[in-house]
Parts: structure tokens; sequence; C-alpha cells
């Protein structure tokens, strides 16, 4: 196992707590936007659930966490690239870079160092809040300003979204 500070082992306790979970639904996580709220919900659960999981199961639960939020990912991308949302490649990028983090943590777990998961667990928790109530709420507001018609799933007329930042 790599060396574990005692910030990391304060953050695994914490996270590992099965009494507590890493992360509550609250008013403040709701957008308005039923498929990102479902979405985000299922995503909170997941969390809580990595948390409390036994090191034995923890592959696959990252493995669920993964397909989850890859599908909760090309959902809203899918909808950036749709509606040629102007911020989609700082938000993209954010979304390449989480999940990149949980397939390296995926395969730290892998090969046995567990306690990456339950860090994984409480800092995605803290990085949703921040970006459901920041980045998506940006994306919500305009799909709900320009009446974006998200019915059909056609995307065949989508630009893809570019990798670049655009953000400023």
């Amino acid at each position: 196992m790599s060396e574990v500070t005692a910030e990391t082992e304060t953050m695994v306790e914490a996270a590992h707590d099965v009494a507590g979970d890493v992360m509550v639904w609250d008013d403040e996580m709701v957008l308005g936007n039923t498929a990102l709220d479902q979405t985000h919900q299922e995503f909170v659960d997941i969390l809580n659930r990595l948390a409390k999981t036994p090191e034995v199961d923890l592959v696959s639960v990252l493995d669920e966490a993964i397909a989850h939020t890859q599908a909760h990912f090309d959902l809203e991308e899918g909808w950036m690239a749709r509606l040629s949302f102007p911020a989609a490649g700082c938000h993209v990028s954010e979304h390449t870079q989480v999940i990149g983090v949980m397939r390296m943590v995926r395969e730290r777990v892998a090969a046995g160092e567990t306690h990456f998961a339950y860090v994984l667990a409480t800092e995605l928790s803290a990085w949703l809040r921040i970006h459901a109530t920041t980045m998506d709420y940006a994306l919500t507001y305009f799909i709900e300003s320009t009446h974006a018609d998200l019915s059909t799933s056609s995307q065949g007329d989508a630009k893809p979204v570019g990798s670049g930042c655009g953000c400023g």
C-alpha cells in the first residue's frame, strides 16, 4: 500500500463511517430539470454507497459509479452539443477530468489501494455540489431561457463539443 498521510487517514475514516453519508440531497441541488435532478440524486446515492462499501466490493461499485457518471456526462454533453451551449468547453473539460480521476482511482483500488475509493467518494461529493450549483445550473438556465426542446433523443445534427476550455 502507498504512503497514507494523517490527512488521508482522517478523510478515509470520515468517508467510511457507516453511520453517516458523504452527501445529502437537498433543495440547493434541485435545478428544476427532471432528468438532471434524477441523475444527480442517483449520483448522490452511489457516492454514499461507495463510502460505505466493504473493501472486497469496491471495484464493482466503482465500475457502477463510473458507468453512471459517464452516462450522466453523456446526457449533458449531448444537450450542450445540440444547443451549441456557449460554456460547453469548460463544462466538458471538468467532466473529462472527473472521469479520468475515477478511472485512475479504480486502477489503484484494483491494485489493493482501497483507501482511494473512500477519498474519491468524499471528494466527488464536494465536487458534485459545486458543479451542479454552478455549471449545471448555467446549463439548465440556458435550456430554460432558450425554450429548448430536449424531448427528442436524436442528436444527428449535433455539433461535437470542443475540448478547449472556452470559458473566457
